[in-house]
C-alpha cells in the first residue's frame, strides 16, 4: 500500500506522522515529536547553525522511523502567514490564478508582493462571482522551513500552513458535520491556529499570534569560553573591569504568571472569535489540538464547550500522550495520499506568481530566435526540393503527352487510338496557363483515362458494377448453420422440406434483394413444451443476426406420441449482402 508522511516544522518542535493505506482509510504507522534548537541559545533559531542542529535532529527521526522521503508534505507556523478576503467577478480557477497576484498587491501593504507566496481558498462560488480566502507568505520564511528540510535529506513535495493540514484532518475524521458549526483551534509554539468551519465549509481564517511558549524568556547569550592553554586577555588600562555576563535566573513563580497570562488572552481572543462568528448553523463546540495548555481543555468559552480534537478515533499507532499535537501532521501526510479537502500549495511558483514571465523572457527569445533560424533554414530546404520535383514533373508530363499524343510530323504515332475529345483538348493544352500544378495535371489525365477505361468496358458488357443477384444457396446456408449450432442432447430439429428463393427488390421502393427460406421442420424433444422453447431460441437467434429481414412465423402441431412439435411453411427472409464474407460466399 501507499505510504506518506507529514512534518510540522514549527519554531521550536516537530512531529511527523507516517501513513499507510489510501485516502479513504489509512493508520499511522509511526509518528515522532521532538525538540528544535530554542531562541537565544547557541545556534539560535535563524542562524545557520540552528538550521543545521534542527536538520539533524530531523534526520535522525526520519532514519528511526523510516520514513518514505518521496511522499512528504510539509506544515508551516500559520503565523508566518497573512489572511485577507477577496471577492472576484469570476469563478474560474484558471482566471483567478491569472489576475491574483494584482489584486492582492493593494492589500499587503506590509509587504513587497515580489517576496510573497499567494495561495487563495474558495468560500463561495456562483456562475459570475466567488468569495475568496487569500493567504500569504514571506518567501523567506518559507525558504528557510525548506531549507532545513533539504539538510535533512528530504524534499517536500508540497507545504501548507498549519491551519489547511488541521481542517483536512477535522474533515476526514468527520469532527465537522453539515448541520452544525465549530471552531478548531491549533495551539502552536508562538502562534494559535483559529479555523471557523460551517456546516462542513471553511468560513474563516486567522492566527493569534500567541502560543504555549510565548511567555518563555530568551536563554542568556552565550559566553565565549577561552581556548584550552590560552593566557586570559590583558586589562586595557584606565578602562573599566569587564564584568562577566549574569546568568539569567527564571522564577518559577513569574514563569506561571506570564503563563496563565498567555492562557488568559488565548481564551479572550477565542470568546472574541466565538462572539463575532457569522454562521448559518449553531456553533456547538471548540476542538483544540497541538501543545495542550494547563485550564483550556474540558472548560468552555461563552457557554460553548472546549473538548481534544481527536482524529484518530483511538486507532492506529500514535502516542496517546501527544495525540493532539499530531494532527497537523497527520493532516498533511493524509493530503499526500490524495485525502482531504483542501488542496493549499505555498510552492506553487517556486514560486509561481510573482516574477515567473521575467525569469523566462529570456529563455523564451533565445528559443524563439532558434526557431525562426531552423523554420529559415527548413524553408530554404523546401524551396529547393520543390523546385527539383517541379522540374521533374515537367519532364515527366511532356513525356506522357508525346507517348500519348505522339508526332505526326515525324511519322511516329501516339499510344491512343481515337482518343475522345476530352482527353485530346487537354493534352494538347497542357502547357496553358492554369491554376494546376503538374502533378495535378497528371492527376486529372489520370482521372480522364480512366474514365475511358471504364466507358469502354461498359460498351463491352465488362462492367463490374453491375450487381449480381444475392445466392439463395448462401441465404439457405447462413439460415441452416443457426439452426445447427442450437441443436443440443434433448432437443434435434428435422427438416422435411426445405426451399430458397431470391427475390428482386421492388423499383418503386427502397428495399435490397433478399432470399427467402421456407422450411418444413419437425422439433423432436421429450415434450412439446421443451420444443415450443427450442424454437423460441431459434427465432431470438435468427432475430440478432445482422442479415436478417423477417420471419413469418406458422403455429404448430403437437405430434401424436408427445415428443416435439411440427412447423409448416416457416418463412426466414435474408439479406445476404450484409452476412460475412466468411459466413456466407458470394
Amino acid at each position: 500500500m501507499a505510504r506518506s508522511c507529514g512534518l510540522r516544522l514549527g519554531s521550536r518542535r516537530f512531529e511527523l506522522v507516517v501513513l499507510d493505506g489510501g485516502p479513504k482509510k489509512s493508520r499511522v504507522v509511526a509518528s515522532a515529536v521532538g525538540d528544535l534548537p530554542r531562541v537565544g541559545a547557541p545556534g539560535a533559531e535563524g542562524s545557520d547553525e540552528a538550521a543545521e542542529e534542527s536538520a539533524a535532529i530531523i534526520a535522525r527521526a526520519i532514519k528511526q522511523h523510516a520514513v518514505p522521503t518521496d511522499n512528504i508534505g510539509l506544515a508551516i507556523d500559520t503565523g508566518l502567514a497573512a489572511f485577507r478576503p477577496l471577492k472576484m467577478p469570476f469563478a474560474d480557477r484558471a482566471k483567478i490564478e491569472a489576475v491574483l497576484k494584482f489584486e492582492v498587491e493593494s492589500l499587503l501593504p506590509q509587504w513587497s508582493i515580489d517576496d510573497v507566496v499567494v495561495d487563495f481558498h474558495t468560500l463561495e462560488a456562483t456562475a459570475d462571482s466567488s468569495e475568496l480566502l487569500i493567504t500569504a507568505v514571506q518567501k523567506a520564511d518559507l525558504r528557510r522551513a525548506l531549507d532545513v528540510c533539504t539538510r535533512a535529506g528530504i524534499e517536500p513535495q508540497e507545504a501548507e500552513l498549519e491551519a489547511t493540514a488541521m481542517v483536512n484532518a477535522a474533515l476526514a475524521a468527520g469532527v465537522c458535520p453539515v448541520d452544525t458549526a465549530q471552531i478548531l483551534v491549533h495551539i502552536g509554539e508562538l502562534s494559535t491556529s483559529v479555523v471557523i468551519m460551517d456546516g462542513g465549509r471553511l468560513r474563516e481564517m486567522r492566527a493569534i499570534h500567541l502560543g504555549a511558549m510565548s511567555h518563555d524568556l530568551p536563554a542568556a547569550a552565550a559566553v565565549v569560553e577561552p581556548e584550552a592553554g590560552a593566557a586570559p586577555p590583558a586589562p586595557v588600562e584606565g578602562a573599566e573591569p569587564r564584568a562577566e555576563p549574569a546568568p539569567v535566573v527564571v522564577d518559577p513563580a513569574d514563569a506561571e504568571r506570564r503563563l496563565d497570562q498567555v492562557i488568559r488572552r488565548i481564551r479572550r481572543e477565542l470568546g472574541r472569535t466565538v462572539s463575532a462568528a457569522r454562521t448559518a448553523h449553531p456553533v456547538e463546540g471548540v476542538y483544540v489540538c497541538g501543545i495542550e495548555v494547563p485550564g483550556l481543555l474540558e472548560s468552555t468559552v461563552l457557554d460553548v464547550p472546549v473538548r481534544p480534537l481527536d482524529v484518530f478515533g483511538g486507532e492506529g499507532g500514535q502516542s496517546q500522550e501527544n495525540a493532539g499535537e499530531l494532527v497537523v501532521a497527520y493532516g498533511a501526510a493524509l493530503r499526500q495520499l490524495g485525502g482531504g479537502v483542501f488542496r493549499p500549495s505555498l510552492r506553487r511558483e517556486e514560486l509561481r506568481y510573482t516574477g515567473a514571465l521575467e525569469r523566462l523572457e529570456l529563455p523564451f527569445a533565445v528559443v524563439a530566435l532558434l526557431l525562426v533560424t531552423l523554420l529559415g533554414v527548413w524553408n530554404i530546404f523546401l524551396y529547393k526540393d520543390i523546385t527539383f520535383v517541379d522540374a521533374n514533373l515537367g519532364t515527366w508530363r511532356d513525356y506522357t503527352r508525346a507517348y500519348l499524343l505522339g508526332d505526326l510530323k515525324k511519322g511516329r504515332p501516339g499510344a491512343l487510338k481515337s482518343p475522345s475529345e476530352d482527353v485530346k483538348r487537354f493534352l494538347t493544352n497542357m502547357d496553358a496557363p492554369t491554376d494546376l500544378t503538374k502533378y495535378e495535371q497528371m492527376e486529372r489525365l489520370r482521372g480522364l483515362l480512366q474514365g475511358e477505361v471504364k466507358k469502354l468496358e461498359k460498351d463491352l458488357g465488362q462492367d463490374t458494377e453491375v450487381a449480381q443477384p444475392q445466392s439463395a444457396l448462401a441465404g439457405l446456408t447462413l439460415v441452416l448453420d443457426v439452426l445447427e449450432k442450437l441443436g443440443t442432447e434433448t432437443t434435434r430439429p428435422s427438416l422435411r422440406k426445405v426451399t430458397a428463393v431470391y427475390q428482386r427488390a421492388r423499383t418503386s421502393s427502397n428495399k435490397a434483394d433478399t432470399v427467402k427460406v421456407s422450411l418444413d421442420v419437425t422439433f423432436f424433444a421429450d415434450s412439446p413444451a421443451i420444443a415450443t422453447n427450442f424454437y423460441e431460441s431459434f427465432a431470438r437467434e435468427l432475430r440478432s443476426k445482422p442479415w436478417f429481414v423477417n420471419l413469418e412465423e406458422r403455429p404448430n402441431q403437437a405430434l401424436e406420441d408427445g415428443k416435439g412439435i411440427f412447423m409448416a411453411g416457416l418463412g426466414v427472409t435474408v439479406d445476404v449482402s450484409k452476412a460475412p464474407l466468411t459466413q456466407a460466399p458470394q
